[in-house]
């Protein structure tokens, strides 16, 4: 059986096409670093990778909700300790108010001072990361304009009496989130159970009302409230301190979670980059034998598309 001229030309084309793709693609992979292009260059490579990719990318997710939860953590931690120390400070003008040879200028100065650290501490509980409320529980935002978590009221009373009371908008659940697994971390505690359940503002409150009113009549009685308030100051101190502590605790459990996500994330990505990576060596060699062919069958459909009649007269 005589194979025609077409069939031959045909099969050439084929063939010079055939390996331009292959050359094509063995150049791609070198440029790209890539040991596959498309899917059907290597299926089970694929499925591989993309299942590496997947679980770098919910780690990715896990690092986000971590970094954010230390954030708000550490932010929490060191403005409960500014909040000690304004604790501590008025405990100092309590006791030196316990003593007898204050007079009433002293007093009133006293009492302008701590009511300028409970505005402090006031400013401290609504601090914020960002546009969040640290300690406003899961409501970390939400509020009207000019409303904040914690917020410092008045009210006048017939005979002339200003009561002043701190009052909390904020939620009475705790701050979490999700770090990965399905496992939730509460940030904190609640503004409720830290500022007002502690009965910190209304004990600085009622010392400033105390100093304020400068009983000359029973000081003996108002010795007695003083001494009730560094006392009432210095279990919310302690307990303030236990709060950092869990917190400082909560920090080294995530910081511990994260290091654990940034060791096996550089692991998955060290596979993956295993699995993707071509063989630069190999490809080069594969390319250059290619090239070769490729050439030989350009020679021969030269040769080929050059049998005229005239050749054989």
């Amino acid at each position: 059986m005589r194979i025609g001229f077409n069939t031959r030309f045909r099969s050439l084309l084929a063939d010079l096409n055939r390996l331009s793709s292959q050359i094509n693609l063995i150049q791609l992979k070198i440029s790209s670093g890539k040991k596959f292009i498309c899917p059907s260059d290597d299926p089970s490579s694929v499925v591989v990778s993309l299942n590496y990719k997947q679980g770098i990318s919910n780690i990715e997710r896990y690092q986000r909700a971590i970094e954010d939860g230390l954030s708000i953590l550490k932010s929490q931690e060191a403005t409960l300790g500014n909040v000690q120390d304004l604790i501590a400070r008025a405990k100092v003008i309590a006791i030196q108010a316990a003593n007898d040879i204050q007079n009433v200028q002293s007093r009133q100065a006293m009492a302008n001072e701590i009511d300028g650290i409970i505005l402090a501490i006031l400013s401290l509980a609504n601090s914020q990361v960002g546009e969040k409320y640290i300690f406003a529980g899961q409501k970390t935002s939400g509020y009207l304009s000019g409303e904040k978590p914690f917020e410092l009221v008045k009210e006048s009373l017939s005979d002339g009496q200003v009561i002043e009371k701190v009052i909390y908008k904020g939620s009475v659940k705790d701050l979490e989130i999700g770090y990965g697994g399905g496992l939730i971390l509460k940030l904190g505690k609640n503004g409720q159970d830290i500022f007002m359940d502690s009965g910190l503002f209304e004990t600085l409150i009622s010392l400033k009302r105390t100093l304020k009113a400068n009983n000359v009549v029973d000081f003996e009685r108002e010795q007695y409230n003083i001494q009730e308030f560094i006392d009432k100051l210095d279990k919310i101190w302690n307990f303030i301190s236990a709060e950092r502590g869990k917190i400082g605790s909560q920090i080294s459990h995530l910081e511990t979670k994260q290091n654990l996500y940034s060791s096996f994330k550089e692991i998955l990505e060290t596979n993956l980059g295993n699995i993707e990576s071509s063989d630069l060596a190999e490809l080069v060699t594969k390319l250059q034998s290619l090239t070769i062919a490729y050439d030989a069958a350009l020679k021969a459909s030269v040769m080929v598309s050059d049998l005229t009649l005239a050749k054989y007269l």
